[in-house]
Parts: C-alpha cells; sequence; structure tokens
C-alpha cells in the first residue's frame, strides 16, 4: 500500500519558458539559474540512462554528457529527487497551442507515422482526436521523457512517475494527450493500466511497432485526462495534491500575453490522506 507521498523521493516541477499567466495553484520559485541547473541534472540522467540502453549513441550527448530533446525548454518537467539532491527520475509535458496540426506533433515523427502501410492511419487517428480536443475546449499534449535509476526500475517508483505525470496533467487543463511509448521496461504496459489506450482508426487500432530511433517496440497510445482509469483515481487525487504542494521552479519572469496552458486549480481536489494500491 503506498502512496506518492510515502515515497522517499521528493517532487519537484521545472516550468517551460513562455508559461506566463498566474501560478496561483502552486508554489512557484522565479530562479534561473535553479532552474538551468535542474534541467541540466535531469537530461544528464536521461543521457547516462539512454545510452546504457543502447536508445542512443554518444555522439547524441552535450558535452556534459546531457541528452537534450527538442523540445524542452517549452515542456513542464516532473523531477524525482532523492534526499541527497541527486536526481532519480523524470518526465516532461509538452503543451501545444490548441491550433496544433498534425505535423507539429512529436508522434508525427514516429517511425509508425512514416510507415507505408500505417502513416495515414496514424494521421487520421491523431486528427480525430485534434477534432475532438478542439470541439471540447481541451488542451493538446505529448508527455514524454520517462527516465528512472535502475536501482528503482521494478518497484514501485516507475509507476509513481507515470501517475505523477498524468496527474501534474490533470493540474494543468481538461487534455487529450498523446504517448509514443516504449514496450521496454513495461512503460507502455504501465501507462495503458493507468487508462491510455492504443489510437485507433477506422475502428482498426493501430499495432505496436519497431522504432529504430530508440533501437527497440513501442505503441502509440492516446488518453483524456477525464477518463483515466478509475481504478486508480484514489492515487490520482493523493497525487495531484503532493504535487500542487511542490516547488515549481520557473527561469523567467510572468508575461501576460504568453499562451501556455497553466495550472488550473479547478481541476484540484482537497487533499486528504490517501493509502492506496498501485499493484
Amino acid at each position: 500500500m503506498t502512496t506518492l507521498a510515502d515515497e522517499c523521493l521528493q517532487s519537484i516541477i521545472l516550468a517551460p519558458l513562455g508559461a506566463g499567466g498566474s501560478f496561483s495553484a502552486v508554489s512557484v520559485i522565479r530562479d534561473n539559474t535553479m532552474h538551468a541547473y535542474l534541467l541540466g541534472e535531469m537530461q544528464r540522467l536521461r543521457g547516462r540512462v539512454a545510452l546504457r540502453e543502447g536508445a542512443i549513441t554518444a555522439s547524441m550527448l552535450d558535452s556534459s554528457g546531457g541528452h537534450r530533446m527538442q523540445g524542452d525548454e517549452k515542456s513542464w518537467h516532473l523531477l524525482r529527487v532523492r534526499n541527497d539532491g541527486k536526481i532519480a527520475g523524470c518526465a516532461r509535458i509538452l503543451v501545444h497551442p490548441r491550433d496544433v496540426t498534425f505535423p507539429r506533433l512529436g508522434i508525427a515523427s514516429s517511425s509508425a507515422a512514416r510507415c507505408p502501410v500505417w502513416a495515414l492511419d496514424v494521421r487520421d487517428a491523431v486528427e480525430s482526436e485534434l477534432t475532438h480536443a478542439r470541439r471540447k475546449g481541451f488542451a493538446i499534449i505529448e508527455p514524454g521523457g520517462w527516465v528512472i535509476d535502475e536501482d528503482l526500475r521494478g518497484g514501485r517508483e516507475a509507476v509513481s512517475i507515470a501517475l505523477g505525470a498524468l496527474a501534474w496533467a490533470q493540474i494543468l487543463d481538461d487534455c487529450i494527450g498523446f504517448l509514443t511509448a516504449t514496450a521496454k521496461n513495461g512503460s507502455a504496459a504501465i501507462l495503458r493500466r493507468l487508462g491510455a489506450s492504443h489510437l485507433q482508426a477506422h475502428g482498426q487500432t493501430i499495432p505496436g511497432y519497431f522504432e529504430p530511433a530508440w533501437g527497440c517496440n513501442a505503441e502509440l497510445l492516446r488518453f483524456d485526462t477525464n477518463s483515466l482509469s478509475p481504478r486508480f483515481e484514489a492515487a490520482m487525487v493523493s497525487a495531484r495534491c503532493q504535487l500542487s504542494n511542490s516547488l515549481v521552479f520557473s527561469a523567467e519572469s510572468v508575461h501576460p500575453r504568453d499562451e501556455q496552458v497553466l495550472p488550473n486549480s479547478t481541476n484540484q481536489q482537497v487533499c486528504r490522506p490517501l493509502s492506496v494500491s498501485l499493484c
């Protein structure tokens, strides 16, 4: 029996550049130096783990050993930090403009989206979701960059990071999300347990595929923050409570004209002690 709060790791959030608006829902520290330091440490964790797993080559690392992904500066980052200050896990959420089109999404660069057999079905599936999101006024997001230190694999922390990423997405707004999840280390299976599902087009499920960029099998998933697995709702409430009380580091001053989606306090529920199973 565990909750996000029971873990010995602390959650810290990094806000994206251009976030703008009010951070009234969370405690925010505007510190460019700390934001840059934590972002760099996260990228070095990502680089170290990805290199060991063979997902990237050494040539893809920067001079400090970090693996920078396109969109990092525009993403929210959920960090899991040990008592000694070292980052042990991370996940990111890239929030797109509400009028984003398929070619601008990360999922469009997956090998499945460029496969002669499945490309049109992938595009149709995603565009159907985009139309639904616009009709409902939902935000479009792409979580990713999910990494955990080797010593924490196979335990509750792997679930906690995925749970935390989806909980933060719920804090941000009503969202439709797209995920390119690896089958390796059970990532795709965990996300499906939490409520993500395979993309579908014309009543047909987009199958799993081999992603050469990562050297492993992957799945294209989607989720709706309002339709996650009810089995984990208590855990989601607990996670939202803990994350809304976590530190958020921002690298810049607020500008009213910025258009990034921000934490929406109406999506949060009253905090209360919870003890729920993540198994």
